[in-house]
């Protein structure tokens, strides 16, 4: 291991696996040792592997390029073999090779976060003209702006904190909206609204504001996890105008290599806070993250990098 990426997803499961289970699931590591049949692969090959991490092969969702939905998958955090260690042995068809100009604490984030928003970009079908809200400026929302502006559309940041609005901008945001002026008075121009929301945030949101800031046949992706259940109070103005809300989940073999390749073209590269790769610097890690205090992504990094 080079660099693994400390998500909120990693502290979530700390209190729901068994103790010892090693977790982790951003990892960037050197080939040290391959298997007889591996042949698209190098010993010292800078590699990476993601969430997913086995399925069945042979099912309409894997032979559809949804892999990532088989019914039969093996997911982080099953298994153990994971990411805070200082290997891992892992099934060859779900490790990726990190592109030239990458470093390995710059790739790592994006095994997760990275795939995250770049999925929900395409399963959306927003088309490069469109227009995209990305609700939150953090480890999600900071690489979804940088996406969103690569795929061509025009991209607004919509948060609580008016101070990251410059970051924001700097992130690709054209322009940005605080959420704290939203009520009756906050009024949106038609040619305005967005093709596409992403939602990055955990926090309980007003639906129904925010479905009103779509256009018709708009989507709403859900990438954060919310805090509570979704309840949307104008049904009919939802089914008239249909809108839809979409929940979204990282991607799968096809579309990590596609999401290397395009931040690689892009030079998308997530802002990293760097810990040593020990277990004190996964604990500060991990408390940063959880305290909402990363600027935007901590990862572990091993002392020969």
């Amino acid at each position: 291991m080079k660099a693994c990426g400390v998500c909120h997803t990693d502290y979530i499961f700390q209190s729901m696996v068994p103790p010892g289970t090693v977790l982790g699931h951003e990892p960037i590591g050197v080939i040290e040792e391959l298997g007889s049949k591996v042949t698209k692969f190098e010993k010292g090959d800078l590699v990476g592997f993601s969430f997913l991490k086995n399925c069945c092969l042979d099912c309409p969702e894997c032979n559809s390029g949804d892999d990532y939905l088989c019914r039969k998958r093996v997911m982080f955090p099953e298994g153990g073999n994971n990411g805070f260690a200082e290997a891992a042995v892992v099934n060859s068809r779900f490790v990726y090779k990190i592109p030239k100009g990458l470093e390995a604490k710059d790739a790592a984030p994006l095994m997760c976060a990275g795939v995250t928003v770049f999925s929900a970009l395409i399963q959306s079908g927003v088309t490069p003209t469109g227009r995209i809200g990305v609700v939150g400026i953090g480890g999600l929302g900071h690489l979804a702006l940088q996406f969103s502006r690569a795929w061509g559309c025009h991209v607004t940041a919509i948060s609580t904190s008016p101070s990251k609005k410059e970051e924001a901008l700097g992130f690709g945001a054209h322009d940005y909206i605080s959420s704290r002026d939203f009520g009756e008075d906050f009024v949106i121009a038609d040619e305005d609204k967005y093709d596409v929301i992403l939602n990055t945030v955990s926090a309980k949101l007003n639906w129904d504001e925010y479905l009103t800031l779509l256009k018709p046949a708009g989507k709403f992706m859900m990438i954060g996890i919310p805090d509570g259940s979704i309840e949307v109070k104008d049904v009919v103005g939802m089914i008239m105008d249909r809108r839809a809300v979409v929940g979204t989940i990282l991607g799968g073999r096809s579309m990590v290599t596609s999401m290397l390749e395009f931040a690689t073209r892009h030079n998308i590269k997530p802002a990293v806070e760097e810990y040593p790769f020990t277990a004190t610097g996964l604990a500060d890690a991990i408390i940063s993250c959880h305290t909402n205090k990363a600027r935007y992504r901590g990862v572990l990094v091993a002392e020969d990098q």
